[in-house]
Parts: C-alpha cells; sequence; structure tokens
C-alpha cells in the first residue's frame, strides 16, 4: 500500500461568479500548494443559487463569466504545477449539490438545466460519467426554511464541510455510515484566508485525480473510505493511515463524528425517500443510535 498521498480541495468558491466569495480563484492556487495539496476543484454557485453573475444576459455569456473563476484558478495552477479542475454548486430549495463532470461546453449546451428536477439532473450528470454529491446535507442556517436531505439523490454525502457547526457534519457523517453511503470532504472555503483558520478539508488518494470525471468515478465506485483526522496529514503523510486500493480518505476531526440525540435544531428537517417525496422527521430518529 502507498504512503504518498495526493490531497485534493473539493469544495471552493471564487469572486469571479460566486457573490459570498472576494477572493478571485488565481490567488487560492499558491497557498493550496505551499499547504501540500495536489489540486482543487473550483465549485461556485450556479445561477439558481448566490451566484455573482448577472441573470439578464445571454446564456452563453452568463456560463462564460461563470468558468472565469475556474479559467483563471486553472491558468495560475498551470504555472506552478498545481491541478485545478472545474465543478458547480447547484441550489434547489435550499438543499445544494456539488457537481463533478460537466465542462463548459456542457453547460452552454444545456440552457434548459434551471428547470431540471433533481431526478433529471443527477440523470444527465450521469450520462456523461459525473457524480451528484449533496453538500453540508444536514446544515442547520438561519437563511434556510428547511433542512433537506435528499440522500436517494446523491451518490455521496459531503459529510465535513468547514462552514458546518459540529453537529451539522456528526449527523451528516453518522447517517451516510449507517446507510452505506460514500462520503465526501471540503472547506467551502470563500477567500485564502480561511485556510490559516486550520480546519480544512478535502479528500485524498493514493494516485493522482485526471479530471473531474475521473473524480466523480472513483467516488462512485470506491469499495470504501477512510476518515483522516485532522489536517496535519496533508504536509505529513507518514500521520496517515493505510488506504487500500479502490479506497480513499477523506478529511475530517474528532468533534464531528458522534452526535448528541438531544441536539436542538432551528429548523425542521425533511428527508426525501425513494420516491422523492418529502417526508418531516425528527433528527435524532435518522440515527440509529445502537449503532454509535
Amino acid at each position: 500500500m502507498s504512503k504518498e498521498l495526493y490531497f485534493y480541495e473539493t469544495h471552493l468558491h471564487t469572486a469571479e461568479a460566486s457573490a459570498c466569495s472576494n477572493c478571485p480563484g488565481a490567488d487560492y492556487v499558491q497557498k493550496y500548494k505551499e499547504t501540500g495539496f495536489a489540486g482543487i476543484f473550483v465549485t461556485d454557485h450556479f445561477f439558481n443559487g448566490n451566484s455573482g453573475v448577472p441573470r439578464d444576459l445571454p446564456w452563453d455569456q452568463m456560463v462564460d463569466i461563470y468558468c472565469s473563476g475556474y479559467e483563471n484558478a486553472k491558468a495560475a495552477g498551470d504555472k506552478i504545477g498545481l491541478d485545478v479542475f472545474f465543478g458547480l454548486e447547484v441550489n434547489f430549495r435550499g438543499d445544494e449539490y456539488l457537481i463533478y463532470g460537466p465542462d463548459k461546453a456542457w453547460l452552454k449546451a444545456h440552457p434548459d438545466i434551471m428547470g431540471w428536477s433533481h431526478e433529471k439532473l443527477r440523470e444527465e450528470v450521469h450520462k456523461i460519467g459525473g457524480a451528484m454529491i449533496q453538500a453540508h446535507p444536514y446544515r442547520d442556517r438561519g437563511y434556510l426554511e428547511k433542512i433537506r436531505v435528499h440522500a436517494h439523490h446523491a451518490d455521496a454525502f459531503e459529510v465535513h464541510n468547514s462552514g458546518n457547526l459540529p453537529y451539522c457534519d456528526q449527523y451528516g457523517y453518522q447517517y451516510a455510515k449507517q446507510h452505506g453511503m460514500m462520503m465526501t470532504s471540503g472547506s467551502d472555503i470563500h477567500r485564502v484566508s480561511d485556510l490559516e483558520k486550520n480546519s480544512y478539508g478535502g479528500v485524498c488518494f493514493t494516485s493522482k485525480i485526471e479530471s473531474s470525471k475521473d473524480y466523480a468515478g472513483r467516488i462512485k465506485s470506491a469499495k470504501g473510505i477512510v476518515p483522516i483526522l485532522g489536517n496535519e496529514v496533508v504536509r505529513d503523510n507518514s500521520l496517515a493511515p493505510e488506504i487500500g486500493e479502490g479506497f480513499y480518505g477523506f478529511i475530517t476531526y474528532a468533534d464531528r463524528l458522534i452526535p448528541n440525540p438531544n441536539q436542538e435544531w432551528t429548523k425542521p428537517v425533511c428527508i426525501t425517500n425513494e420516491n422523492g417525496e418529502e417526508v418531516d422527521v425528527n433528527p435524532a430518529d435518522t440515527i440509529d443510535w445502537s449503532k454509535i
């Protein structure tokens, strides 16, 4: 088993396309290279989310602006040897998804994407070998009307998100673990200074990722996953647990694993069943406490 690991940031926003970011795409790459990452995914908010792209432009022009944060980051990354890949973060009713596989040409060819359902989006993304991962599925935030957990529409859950409160990740991790779901981790970074908080996220593999579709395929076909506690492993791979062939690792932290059955939530929670119907639930009832 190899001890050489390649870490990737999977959730990153740029000022070019995300209204909530003040950091141009090119400004990230040097810091990630110095930190020890092999690459990053730019996943800006799409037009149905917190996008900074004007909505009154022709579709192709909107897509050009949307992709510019990624393109600027990639140009800078190519100069210093940091791989930069394209992704997007789409929003439905507060539930958001990290999409890997599409590119600019695909987006330009699908101006009807804004009207797609969860099922249609996943179907079309799968057609090109991509993946649809629910970002921060149990996120409890003031801007949300309701917490919507869509396990049946996701190829994986993002079970560590550096922008989450610990209990949100705890519930996401346990739900995914108990239901045999794949898991990912991401910083959800909006500015370079966020890396200084020393609680970033990411995933790692024993070989380099070649493309966004390659990443999607590895997530969907993985034999299993290995939690990596703490981010110091990015700089010192010798601290990492063994990652076997066909497995991958994801960064998380000890305080993000074990939930409290008496946790208080600020928003109601629903989980979508296999028929696509939202069912209101008590969050504690979504966890089998005998398995923790």
